[in-house]
């Protein structure tokens, strides 16, 4: 989708009304004036909008996101902003930030904040896709925002791709800018210490696999703990309990569920073995806890499943 916003066009008594109008329609952010600003207010700049991308250019003003502007138009969308002139108030997630000339910082757009800009004001200013980013980076990563980017290393490579970008985005197609937006996040996510090489979700994927296949070798086993999972597969245990989390479980939830499973397998193959002798075979420490948590997961006792189990006709 296009969406230039240009007020180069209109009256100069009508440039801030008409601004703020669309620049709220787009974004979802208002756009205050600079109350201590004397004459009119002359935002000669715009907003373009093309595939994952946003492009956001003002003079100085003042831009707020508000919970109300958030349930009013959520977008699931980075804020990127490198200060190019004046220094920039802002106060992100009730805390204040003084971005400075050359500062670069990752934003949660749907994180209410407050942006106070100067007079001199000259910025970059973007909204990324979520979906784009979040593949690349950690859940540790992303719940850690905003982050001030350095601008050395794969920092200064985004900062000079964004440069390059703004000059050139006119000429950019939408189909050709989700590759170019795909760069951008692969950049952003080097800048905040993602690891290189293999997309983060594949290289991680491929870790819990092994984390899973570790763990069903060993359920039997009591000594089977995140630490002695973490030293097999020479991560922290920090890292381990992260993969878990991505796949929306925890590590002690997984390897109970998978315990159990096993409990209720055996006790149907092997009506005769007792239920204490099952759950300690399979790592349980403690019967009451055992009892508990199968009951909570099978919606019965181990002693009404097997009942159960036995009442259904056998098939020829």
């Amino acid at each position: 989708m296009q969406l230039p916003l240009s007020t180069e066009t209109r009256p100069e008594r009508d440039r801030f009304a008409f601004f703020a109008e669309g620049r709220s329609a787009s974004t979802g952010a208002q756009r205050i004036p600079l109350p201590d600003t004397a004459g009119p207010s002359h935002p000669r700049r715009s907003i373009r909008s093309r595939g994952p991308l946003i492009n956001l250019m003002a003079d100085a003003h003042i831009i707020r996101r508000e919970a109300r502007d958030i349930a009013r138009l959520h977008q699931d969308a980075y804020w990127i902003f490198i200060e190019g002139g004046s220094d920039t108030r802002c106060r992100f997630a009730g805390r204040d930030y003084e971005m400075q000339t050359g500062d670069m910082y990752l934003l949660d757009w749907n994180a209410p904040f407050e942006a106070r800009t100067q007079p001199g004001y000259n910025h970059q200013s973007w909204l990324l896709s979520k979906a784009l980013l979040d593949r690349h980076l950690s859940a540790a990563v992303r719940s850690t925002m905003p982050r001030h980017l350095k601008l050395s290393g794969a920092g200064a490579l985004a900062a000079n791709y964004l440069e390059t970008l703004a000059r050139n985005f006119d000429y950019i197609s939408e189909t050709s800018m989700h590759g170019v937006a795909d760069t951008l996040a692969r950049l952003l996510a080097l800048a905040v210490g993602a690891p290189a090489g293999d997309d983060l979700n594949t290289h991680g994927q491929a870790r819990l696999i092994d984390a899973k296949r570790h763990i069903e070798h060993r359920l039997a086993s009591p000594e089977l703990t995140p630490a002695s999972v973490a030293t097999a597969l020479r991560v922290s245990v920090r890292a381990l309990h992260l993969l878990f989390e991505s796949d929306q479980i925890s590590f002690t939830r997984y390897v109970t569920g998978r315990r159990l499973e096993r409990c209720r397998s055996t006790l149907m193959s092997d009506p005769d073995r007792s239920v204490t002798d099952i759950a300690f075979a399979w790592g349980f420490g403690s019967l009451s806890a055992f009892y508990r948590t199968f009951q909570a997961r099978f919606g019965a006792s181990p002693g009404e499943l097997r009942a159960r189990a036995s009442r259904q006709p056998t098939r020829n």
